[in-house]
């Protein structure tokens, strides 16, 4: 079964943004300012956002935290070797480097 609009040969999965309705949102193009960096990994949970990001240019990894609630955010420069750590505990990370957040 296939789903679309009936005569624009257009299936539900292949849908031009001027074609596409509400119940079939395109996604929206990702956002190019920045070639140099990478997100390599995020997650979200109680309003904090954790982002791990490498610079392509410096080789440098970071780690981002975004608090949503209070509005604080930080950026850690991390060791390649120390990042999932750092993405999995980004104030404990912070805290041991004697980092202020």
């Amino acid at each position: 079964m296939r789903i679309g609009f009936p005569g624009t040969g257009t299936s539900g999965r292949h849908l031009r943004p001027e074609v596409a309705g509400p119940e079939h949102e395109v996604p929206p193009e990702p956002d190019m300012t920045d070639h140099d960096t990478a997100e390599l990994a995020c997650r979200r949970g109680a309003g904090i956002e954790v982002t791990l990001l490498w610079h392509r240019t410096s080789g440098e990894v970071t780690v981002s935290v975004t608090d949503a609630a209070s509005g604080a955010s930080f950026e850690l420069p991390v060791a390649a070797d120390e990042a999932l750590a750092a993405f999995r505990h980004p104030y404990a990370y912070a805290a041991a480097r004697g980092v202020a957040y």
